[in-house]
């Protein structure tokens, strides 16, 4: 399971192509017969990995988009679900991590 020290200046990169939507969940392919559902927020992470910002840029990126919403997030809480986020995109091969 990845930790968020370990990853936090690592570049992560969105593999794969965006199919569409079906049942609240979007579709992100990367073959033909490997499909995945994502939910809205693990979409959004996956289309905010550009391979241009470090995770650590990442969580400065939420806390900025999550300003305008009622749901208080700690900081801490936010590291820990995008990094669970991330290592399940990395895990279906949705993202690759680049070194600094």
């Amino acid at each position: 399971m990845l930790t968020y020290e370990e990853i936090k200046n690592k570049k992560p990169l969105k593999q794969g192509m965006e199919l569409g939507v079906e049942n609240d969940n979007y579709l992100v392919g990367i073959s033909e017969d490997r499909i995945y559902s994502l939910s809205l927020s693990a979409f959004y992470v996956w289309q905010l990995c550009d391979g241009s910002k470090s995770v650590e840029d990442l969580i400065g990126r939420v806390i900025e988009d999550l300003k305008t919403s009622p749901q208080e997030l700690k900081e801490s809480e936010l590291k820990d679900i995008l990094t669970l986020i991330l290592g399940q995109l990395q895990e279906a091969e949705l993202i690759k991590f680049r070194e600094e």
